[in-house]
């Protein structure tokens, strides 16, 4: 497969030869380590600099608060849309190690998980934009920090109804999921669809993803929210809210695109709870123990303002999976075979209530790499 060649300010895509060309799998292909595009950052924030202002009003707070879900217009200016945009497409033209799950998987044209930790463009995204003050807003708190950030470019068979887990080592009731988009979506396919409320079931189990509507109390929640974001918009959830996105009906984009970088923040202080499980947003070397204060360079506080020590910390490389973290993975793989299984309905939701009832399903013949796609989570 060719490489994607990939324009700046445009269609990232425009550019290849084929509508179906994918990123190659070429391994020699990819980066590791350390990235930076040296892309300049709009307004020249020194990097003590807090996050930009944003206003929030109290109807979005009360909108995420009871329906669940809340969409925040204009988020990006034109300079920070351009400034994403020019950063996203020098990491697909530069792709990295952690990208392979997702080029492998075919579900996304491109995916990474944890891109602040290597590619310095997005970190400085996360400490200057007005993401983290958003965030901080609509959590009403005074400190947030990043559990994990995902790159998606393109879901090409898009995921059905489900919750969110890979959040990393924090609770739900600790975290926000977050997403903003840099391209409008598209009008017959691509729009995020929650379902009002549902963040307060009492049946989806905190380790479920895939989920059925007409189990245990989620027939009482029959108002959908479909949204339609444009480009530079955010959409903020709980991580319990129930929600799919359809991707195109021929598992491809062509020549469009829909780029987002997404992901889950630590709301104020908050244990650590990843002990036991398989989380692929948690592979950095520590030490932390169930109940400990989940902070420090691995979950960089980006509100009110970063922190030197931790920023110098990934500028170090310190902040990036290592190989103690993937066996602390593998080994709680097992524990985690049912979040796994859970995982794989998502992405074949015709096998799905087989799966759940007995055999071990597509799950157990699922490799990490493609587990860790289908937990990407979405929109």
């Amino acid at each position: 497969a060719a490489r994607v060649a990939a324009g700046v300010g445009r269609s990232a895509f425009a550019a290849r030869s084929s509508p179906h060309m994918k990123l190659t799998t070429n391994m020699l292909d990819y980066s590791f380590g350390l990235q930076d595009p040296d892309i300049p950052v709009p307004g020249s924030p020194a990097p003590d600099d807090p996050p930009l202002p944003f206003e929030i009003s109290a109807e979005q707070v009360r909108a995420l608060k009871e329906d669940g879900v809340v969409h925040i217009k204009g988020v990006l200016t034109p300079e920070w849309l351009e400034y994403m945009r020019q950063t996203t497409t020098w990491q697909i033209d530069h792709p990295h190690m952690w990208a392979s799950p997702g080029v492998v998987s075919g579900l996304y044209d491109y995916i990474q998980r944890n891109v602040w930790s290597t590619n310095s463009a997005f970190s400085r995204f996360m400490y200057h934009s007005p993401v983290a003050t958003i965030l901080a807003k609509l959590g009403e708190t005074d400190e947030v920090r990043v559990s994990t950030d995902l790159l998606m470019v393109n879901p090409n068979k898009g995921f059905k109804w489900h919750q969110d887990n890979q959040n990393g080592p924090v609770s739900h009731h600790d975290s926000l999921r977050f997403w903003v988009t840099l391209d409008d979506t598209p009008p017959d396919h691509g729009a995020p669809v929650f379902l009002k409320r549902s963040h307060m079931n009492k049946c989806v189990g905190d380790d479920k993803v895939f989920v059925d509507l007409t189990e245990g109390d989620l027939p009482e929640f029959t108002e959908l929210l479909e949204f339609r974001p444009r480009a530079g918009d955010m959409i903020v959830w709980h991580p319990r809210a129930i929600h799919k996105i359809d991707g195109p009906t021929s598992q491809d984009w062509g020549t469009r695109l829909r780029r987002v970088l997404g992901g889950t923040v630590i709301i104020g202080e908050a244990p650590y709870v990843g002990e036991g499980k398989a989380l692929f947003s948690d592979l950095g070397k520590h030490t932390f123990k169930n109940g400990d204060p989940l902070r420090g360079p691995l979950f960089p506080r980006i509100y009110p303002s970063s922190v030197p020590e931790e920023r110098a910390a990934r500028d170090r490389g310190e902040c990036t999976r290592t190989v103690e973290g993937v066996l602390r993975l593998m080994s709680n793989m097992w524990a985690s075979a049912g979040e796994m299984l859970s995982f794989a309905n998502v992405v074949n939701p015709s096998k799905a209530k087989e799966a759940n009832v007995g055999g071990e399903g597509d799950a157990a013949a699922m490799e990490p790499a493609a587990k860790e796609t289908a937990a990407a989570g979405s929109p």
